[in-house]
């Protein structure tokens, strides 16, 4: 039998008996990694999270620091650990060098940057899907980033087994900083890499095994994160829908209309290019004003500028309620809305904790917009989980729940079918019947006629005409314009 068959076999033998040893190390070596990991995720989660939204003198500098330390070689942060905790370093005093305390920490500053740098991407990408819509319903900056990061939790669990798997693996910088002290500080890695040069092959491959099966379940349970991230959802039974009573389309108008929000000269950049130029609005108390125009002509940008969610140039002045003397509460249904990987009932919660909405208040008035948009027997179910005018009626629900004076909504019956649409036009015929100014933008005309008090035409970022939604439809003297909008979707309408 020679030397390598020898080494196989006491190998499979100390992992069958479970030698003492064997488990010591194994044991140091998952308690010394899952402690760094978990230093390293409150660190650099947090680091992370503020790396995607925070924007100071030196950030690309930061950003820079933080990926090239991806990079930092394990021998290097066991050398730069060493110097710091030695005799003659600045933290001698601690007495921690050659102990797994010092190799918690050279572990923990390893994987730190590596949580940082990949948690600042995940919340980059989820800022980008639907970060507007969580800072309008009142979250700050670090706020809408950590948020992501909760909505995203199968990717910052894989970002976590990641760092996990590089810390367990690693042998330079705790060899360094621990010694591979028999019964103190050897652990996995230090010992395979001595007991091989010593020639001792069996521990070596006994605890090469472990370590193998070890990152081979990390990797496993990553694939299985990956896969439960993606895997198709299951379809929902949709509840049944309690009907919503249909009021009137024309609220009464208040004799002296009481402005809300007033924008005079208003121009909104981005870049070289100008998305609302020199544009001038009034919205009233009780308004219905519904935006019509073809894509690109300034609909979203004017919504989100009268919403705060976007700087300009000229005045938007938000004016006080009357005979309340505060400023307007408002909300916004996008056209896409950002649900959370939460319950349909969290969902709601969450809106109401961001706009500071009172702990005892959040139950009763989550609950009763559900059941105003027919989803409270849904209320325990994945938001991700809903049909696209389920997550309509939620994201409508949501805003619906912060008791808004005004709704912006962002065409929101768009790519939903026909009964669907019905469903949303009910609902918002009832929020603007309760007293709510609605400003929507659509592209479905016969929508705006049904819905609108007010009908204001856009045009290359410029508002072409705002009328009363009779004298728009029915007048013969729009500006050209205008004219040939309406001429082009509702030919059959409009004399020649």
């Amino acid at each position: 039998m020679n030397t390598m068959t020898e080494g196989w076999a006491l190998a499979w033998q100390l992992i069958r008996h479970a030698d003492p040893e064997l488990v010591r190390i194994t044991a140091l070596s998952l308690q010394v990694s899952a402690t760094a990991c978990a230093i390293g995720a409150l660190f650099g989660l947090l680091l992370g999270a503020w790396l995607a939204v925070a924007r100071f003198p030196g950030h690309v500098l930061a950003v820079w620091l933080v990926n090239t330390l991806l990079a930092l070689p394990a021998v290097v942060v066991g050398l730069l650990v060493y110097l710091l905790l030695s005799r003659s370093g600045p933290l001698g005093e601690l007495g921690i060098l050659f102990t797994p305390t010092a190799m918690v920490v050279a572990q923990s500053v390893l994987v730190t940057p590596l949580i940082a740098a990949l948690s600042r991407r995940l919340v980059m990408a989820a800022l980008a899907d639907g970060g507007d819509q969580l800072r309008s319903l009142g979250a700050g900056p670090l706020t809408t980033s950590l948020l992501m990061l909760v909505h995203d939790r199968m990717g910052v669990a894989t970002v976590l087994l990641t760092a996990f798997a590089r810390a367990i693996a690693e042998v330079g910088a705790v060899m360094i900083v621990g010694g591979n002290i028999a019964g103190v500080t050897r652990v996995m890695t230090t010992t395979i890499a001595l007991e091989t040069s010593k020639g001792d092959l069996a521990l070596a491959l006994a605890l090469g095994f472990v370590l193998l099966a070890v990152v081979g379940a990390v990797n496993g349970a990553i694939g299985l994160l990956q896969w439960i991230a993606t895997r198709p959802l299951r379809a929902v039974q949709v509840a049944p829908h309690v009907a919503v009573p249909k009021p009137s389309l024309r609220a009464p108008v208040a004799a002296e209309a009481t402005p809300l929000i007033q924008a005079e000269n208003v121009t909104v950049r981005f870049g070289t290019l100008v998305a609302l130029d020199d544009a001038s609005l009034t919205l009233n108390r009780g308004d219905r004003l519904v935006l019509v125009g073809a894509n690109g002509s300034g609909k979203t940008t004017l919504l989100r500028l009268l919403h705060g969610l976007l700087p300009c140039e000229g005045r938007c002045q938000w004016l006080p309620l009357q005979p309340e003397g505060r400023l307007p509460r408002a909300a916004m249904l996008f056209q896409r809305p950002f649900l959370l990987s939460l319950s349909v009932e969290r969902n709601v919660r969450v809106g109401l904790w961001l706009a500071g909405v009172a702990a005892t208040e959040r139950g009763p008035r989550c609950r009763e917009a559900l059941a105003r948009v027919g989803l409270l027997e849904l209320a325990a179910r994945s938001a991700r989980s809903l049909s696209g005018g389920q997550q309509q009626r939620l994201g409508l629900a949501r805003a619906w729940a912060l008791q808004p004076d005004i709704l912006f909504l962002d065409e929101p019956t768009a790519s939903l079918d026909p009964g669907a649409k019905n469903e949303i036009e009910a609902l918002i015929e009832e929020v603007a019947s309760s007293g709510v100014t609605i400003v929507m933008s659509t592209h479905n005309l016969g929508q705006a006629k049904r819905l609108a008090t007010r009908v204001a035409y856009l045009h290359a970022g410029r508002i072409v005409v705002e009328r009363p939604v009779a004298h728009f439809f029915d007048s013969e003297d729009l500006p050209a314009e205008a004219a040939q909008f309406l001429q082009g979707e509702l030919g059959w309408h409009l004399r020649p």
